[in-house]
């Protein structure tokens, strides 16, 4: 792969990152497709190809009703995320959908504590690169932590 495509899906991370620990949230959704699947799941239920997980949606729409329910309807303590994104490869590309794959940690700090470690693991990805803009076809997380503190609010 050329190395421009690389960068440009490296900014493409750093900017879904940068959109959630900004709480951005009503921007995140436009990173992905229309018809998109996004899936935060353990280590464990991914190896076993268990379809269990803390977070899941099979469309855009599905991710933008998250985001309602965050600001609207979930109750939780105010806190802020931090992302870290490394090691962003392309593993393939067939008809203008890369395979791409990262690695991430998340933190947690609720407003008036420390901060935490929440989630760290592996992102598996599909992004298509038909239209000037990068889309998310499909997001699949994979957290290695048997125990996450707290709850899962956010996206990642």
């Amino acid at each position: 792969m050329a190395n421009t495509m690389i960068e440009k899906v490296s900014d493409f991370y750093a900017q879904h990152a940068e959109t959630i620990c900004d709480d951005r949230l009503e921007q995140w959704p436009e990173f992905y497709a229309d018809e998109c699947v996004y899936k935060i799941t353990s280590r464990v239920n991914y190896e076993r190809k268990l379809p269990i997980g803390l977070m899941f949606a099979e469309s855009k729409g599905a991710l933008i009703d998250r985001v309602t329910a965050i600001r609207n309807t979930m109750v939780f303590s105010p806190r802020y995320m931090t992302h870290l994104v490394s090691n962003v490869r392309i593993v393939s590309e067939q008809d203008g959908i890369l395979e791409t794959r990262s690695q991430f940690v998340a933190y947690l700090t609720l407003v008036d504590g420390t901060p935490e470690l929440q989630l760290l693991g592996r992102t598996f990805d599909k992004i298509d690169t038909m239209d000037s803009a990068l889309k998310l076809k499909e997001r699949i997380v994979v957290f290695d932590n048997e125990l996450v503190p707290g709850s899962v609010v956010y996206p990642v």
